[in-house]
């Protein structure tokens, strides 16, 4: 396949046959690229500059492969598998960084869905799912 149809936003991913955990896959690859970028978390400055490190290195490779997956390219795939794991394997040995992808707000309904967000995008549990997508991506990705 050319470079030619390597696009960053592939229209064949808004078709109905288009694979859902491939296209939700990209997405949340996406959000955990930026969404470090839109909150503040009042933890110790060691804490917090693992973190910026660890977002820092996350951020251009995991658009990259955001977008590869979208292509359904086999290397993206894999690559995504490797950050997710890479991610849980930090979050296991440092699990005082839990604490800084949590929310807390004085409305408890908010801390609640603003956490799970966070989790989701910046946290675990957005590796989870990545690596859940993990058999949908390679069955459908082309060489």
């Amino acid at each position: 396949m050319s470079i030619s149809h390597f696009r960053a936003f592939p229209s064949e991913r808004m078709d109905l046959e288009y694979p859902w955990m491939i296209w939700a896959a990209g997405w949340l690859a996406l959000f955990k690229a930026f969404l470090w970028l839109a909150y503040e978390p009042v933890q110790a400055e060691s804490v917090l500059r693992l973190l910026g490190a660890k977002f820092l290195l996350n951020t251009i490779p995991l658009v990259i492969l955001a977008i590869g997956v979208w292509n359904l390219r086999r290397w993206a795939a894999w690559g995504l598998i490797a950050i997710s794991v890479a991610n849980l394997i930090f979050f296991i040995v440092n699990p005082q960084t839990l604490n800084a992808v949590l929310v807390v707000s004085e409305v408890r309904i908010y801390s609640i869905i603003l956490s799970v967000i966070t989790l989701l995008c910046n946290g675990p549990l957005g590796d989870i799912f990545i690596l859940c997508a993990a058999p949908s991506m390679l069955k459908h990705a082309k060489n």
